[in-house]
C-alpha cells in the first residue's frame, strides 16, 4: 500500500516539474520570437551593410552596361540580386527621391519670387524701364576708377600667364570696333546680332546705339525717301535713327513672306466610266524675298516652305521660276517691278549684205507690276503683306498693253513672314 502511494506521489512530481519545464520553455521561444520580430522590424548594421554592398555593385552593373559591357555587367547584376532580391526597385526609389530634392532645391529662387509676390498688379505698377538708359551708362563708363577710360573692361586674370602675343577686345580703339560692327550688321542689315552684341555689357551698349550704324541702316532701306527725324510728311517724329527703323513701315530681311493658296479643280472623265469625273485639291506657295540693296525675288511653286525658301538661297544664280526686280517704299506700300529671269541669248537681227547686228531685247518683255500694304501682327511688326494692286504690263513691237488681275481673298491671300536663319549666316560687305 505504501508503496502504491509513494509511486502515485513519484508520478504527480514528474508531472508537475515536466508542466513546469514545458512552460519555461514557451517562455523562452516567446521571448525569442518577440526579439527576432524587432530585430525585422528596425534593421541592424549587417542589414545596412548588405544594402550598401548591392547597392555599389548594381552601380558598377549599370555604368559597365552604358560603356556597352553587358556580359561583365550580368555578373555585377547576379551578385547584387543575390544579396538584395529587390535591388532595382529599391535603387529606383533612391534615385527618385534624390531627383525630387534636386529639383526643389533648384526651384528655390522660383519659390522665393512666389513669396515677394511679385506677379501682383501692384508690383507690376512698380517695375518700370529705365529712361535715360544710354545716359546711365555714358556716366558710369567716365568713372576713372573703374574703367580707366575705356569702354570696355578686361576681366581675364593677370597672374594667368597667356601664352602669344593675344590681345583682349577690351584693347581695341573705338574705330576698330566701329569697324567691327559694321561687318556684324553687314550689307544684309543683320540687326538682330547688333541687338544681341548691345546685351553683353554696358561698353557694347553704348557700341550697339551709335548714331551712325542706324543712320547707315535707315538710308539702305529708305534710300532718297529717308527724310529727317523730325519732318516726316505723315507728322510723325523719332527720337534717334534707331527709333526710325523701328517705328517706321518697312519690309523685313531675315526671312521670306510666304502665302498658300488652294482651290478645288474639276478633272477630266474616265474613259471607262462617263458617268466618274474627280475632284483635284490644288496647293501652291508664293514667296517674296526682300534684299536691302533694294532687289525683290518672287517665287511660285508646289514646293513645301522647308524645301522652297532654299530655292531664294542662291541671289546671282538664274532661275528661270524666279521674277526679279526691285522694290521701293512709300509709306505703307511697297511697290514691286518684276520680270523673268532672262538666260537665252541675245536674238541678232540680219541686215544687208549678211551682217548680223544685235536686236532690241527690249522691244518684247513682261513686267509685274505689284502693290503691297505693309501691316503689323499680334506677334511682330510688318510682317504680313496684303495685296492692293497686280498688273501685267507687255510690250510687244513697241506697243505696250496692261491688265489688271482681280485681286480676291481666295487666289491672292495675304503673305506672312517667315524668318530664315540661313539668308545671315554670310557677311559679303560691311554696312556703307
Amino acid at each position: 500500500m505504501d508503496d502504491t502511494e509513494s509511486s502515485a506521489d513519484y508520478k504527480n512530481n514528474a508531472l508537475d516539474e515536466f508542466r513546469v519545464n514545458w512552460q519555461r520553455e514557451l517562455q523562452v521561444q516567446n521571448e525569442s520570437v518577440q526579439q527576432d520580430d524587432d530585430v525585422e522590424q528596425t534593421p541592424g548594421l549587417h542589414d545596412i551593410e548588405a544594402q550598401a554592398k548591392a547597392e555599389s555593385f548594381y552601380r558598377t552593373a549599370v555604368d559597365l552596361e552604358q560603356r556597352g559591357k553587358v556580359y561583365d555587367a550580368l555578373a555585377f547584376y547576379r551578385k547584387a540580386t543575390q544579396i538584395v532580391p529587390d535591388i532595382e526597385f529599391k535603387f529606383y526609389e533612391q534615385q527618385k527621391l534624390n531627383y525630387d530634392a534636386n529639383k526643389k532645391y533648384h526651384n528655390l529662387p522660383n519659390d522665393f519670387s512666389k513669396q515677394l509676390d511679385l506677379s501682383t498688379s501692384d508690383a507690376k505698377e512698380d517695375i518700370q524701364l529705365i529712361d535715360g538708359l544710354y545716359e546711365k551708362f555714358q556716366r558710369d563708363l567716365c568713372c576713372e576708377e573703374v574703367y580707366a577710360g575705356k569702354m570696355l573692361i578686361n576681366s581675364r586674370d593677370n597672374s594667368v600667364i597667356a601664352t602669344g602675343h593675344n590681345m583682349h577686345i577690351s584693347e581695341l580703339p573705338p574705330e576698330i570696333m566701329m569697324n567691327i560692327l559694321r561687318w556684324v550688321v553687314s550689307s544684309q542689315l543683320d540687326m538682330v546680332s547688333l541687338e544681341q552684341f548691345s546685351a553683353v555689357c554696358k561698353g557694347c551698349y553704348i557700341y550697339g546705339r551709335d548714331e551712325e550704324l542706324w543712320r547707315l541702316a535707315c538710308v539702305k532701306v529708305w534710300g532718297h525717301n529717308l527724310g529727317a527725324l523730325d519732318g516726316m510728311e505723315e507728322g510723325l517724329s523719332y527720337s534717334s535713327w534707331r527709333d526710325m527703323f523701328i517705328r517706321r513701315e518697312r519690309v523685313l530681311f531675315s526671312g521670306c513672306y510666304i502665302s498658300k493658296t488652294t482651290y478645288l479643280r474639276m478633272g477630266e472623265n474616265s474613259f471607262q466610266d462617263q458617268f466618274y469625273r474627280p475632284l483635284q485639291l490644288v496647293e501652291y506657295y508664293r514667296y517674296i524675298r526682300f534684299l536691302p540693296d533694294g532687289k525683290v525675288l518672287m517665287m511660285t511653286s508646289a514646293d513645301e516652305p522647308a524645301q522652297g525658301v532654299n530655292r531664294l538661297k542662291q541671289l546671282y544664280a538664274s532661275r528661270p521660276d524666279v521674277l526679279r526686280g526691285r522694290y521701293r517704299l512709300f509709306g505703307n506700300i511697297v511697290t514691286l517691278i518684276l520680270q523673268k529671269s532672262q538666260s537665252q541669248r541675245p536674238t541678232l537681227q540680219r541686215q544687208r549684205r549678211g551682217s548680223l547686228m544685235p536686236g532690241d531685247e527690249e522691244a518684247n518683255n513682261s513686267q509685274y507690276v505689284i502693290e503691297l500694304r505693309i501691316m503689323n501682327t499680334p506677334k511682330r511688326q510688318f510682317a504680313q503683306l496684303a495685296w492692293t494692286k497686280y498688273t501685267l504690263v507687255q510690250r510687244r513691237n513697241k506697243i505696250e498693253t496692261s491688265s489688271e488681275f482681280d485681286l480676291t481673298v481666295a487666289k491672292y491671300p495675304p503673305l506672312w513672314f517667315s524668318p530664315v536663319k540661313s539668308y545671315h549666316l554670310d557677311a559679303d560687305a560691311p554696312l556703307t
